[in-house]
């Protein structure tokens, strides 16, 4: 019964799609609680979760279904729940004719802005909160107006410069930074679904994810100008968590050094241990996992219930 894979039935999603101002379609997945009335539980309003909006931002080249047994959970929380694939990926290819090609900068400029306004106009009477899984926290400080974020939780989010990470790891970073990525973008105009497993990304995202692991500037315009103002304007609650064990994608230094840049806000970082959940391994894509303890889980829940 520890286990997050065992918990109770949810409503399935409801399909959204989410206009950008440049052309994009975005696929979305919406979880509503249940009401009082359908579930025949008079103490649904009272759930942890009640009256609380929670958008999920994902990682590079991770779908919205990944993200489906944490977004289930919360929302038997109480919380109501979005997730969203990123433009030129996933259901999200679909876009008008003269649309700009996908850049990661526009994933957290234009995606980000264009899910979290759909969502509030959707729900304007819920508190919104965010979670963000690598760079889908690292974006953020890219994000319009992002305090509309009233506390935002990241997980394995990190400052991605090569040097970052520890000395053992860091000739395979560079590598993959200097070497991997612009080997195929150049080549193959992307980078494949096999290299990573995970999905295909577009050139120009797998250009900027490469010139931001490469330079010190991290995430910076076309021009090498770090963007910054975002990151230190946030205001909101945050909480980091960082993977003991995760050592090739976002290790506790870069998630640390992440940290920094948010000046203003009210910030925390917990490593996770997996021994401390139970588990073999959590790594950077476990806590996601509906295998990941379901301790982990509730202590997310919990923190984003509590008051902005």
């Amino acid at each position: 019964m520890s286990q997050a894979s065992i918990q109770p039935q949810t409503p399935d999603p409801i399909s959204v799609k989410i206009a950008t101002d440049d052309g994009y379609q975005l696929a979305g997945s919406e979880y509503r609680p249940a009401t009082a009335e359908s579930n025949g539980n008079a103490g649904t309003a009272a759930a942890p979760g009640h009256g609380i909006g929670v958008v999920i931002n994902g990682a590079t080249g991770v779908l919205r279904q990944y993200y489906d047994g944490l977004a289930r959970f919360l929302c038997h929380q109480g919380f109501t729940v979005l997730t969203y694939d990123f433009r030129g990926i996933g259901g999200s290819r679909q876009h008008a004719p003269g649309a700009p090609v996908p850049t990661m900068l526009h994933w957290g400029q234009r995606d980000m802005d264009a899910a979290l306004s759909f969502f509030i106009e959707r729900h304007p009477q819920l508190l919104v909160k965010g979670i963000g899984h690598s760079i889908g926290g690292q974006l953020l400080g890219v994000l319009p107006d992002n305090n509309r974020y009233h506390g935002f939780l990241n997980i394995a989010s990190q400052h991605i410069y090569w040097k970052n990470w520890p000395l053992r790891d860091r000739a395979l970073t560079a590598a993959f930074f200097f070497g991997v990525l612009p080997l195929f973008y150049k080549s193959v105009g992307g980078l494949p679904k096999w290299v990573l497993g995970a999905e295909y990304l577009p050139k120009q995202v797998a250009r900027d994810w490469s010139r931001f692991g490469r330079n010190k500037a991290y995430i910076a315009d076309e021009q090498g100008q770090p963007l910054r103002q975002g990151f230190s304007d946030y205001r909101g609650r945050m909480r980091f968590y960082a993977m003991a064990d995760d050592r090739r994608f976002a290790p506790p230094a870069c998630v640390r050094e992440l940290e920094k840049l948010f000046s203003s806000a009210d910030t925390e970082v917990r490593v996770l241990h997996p021994h401390d959940y139970d588990m073999k391994a959590i790594d950077h894509f476990g806590f996601f996992k509906k295998s990941m303890h379901q301790r982990a889980w509730q202590e997310s829940a919990d923190w984003l219930a509590q008051p902005a």
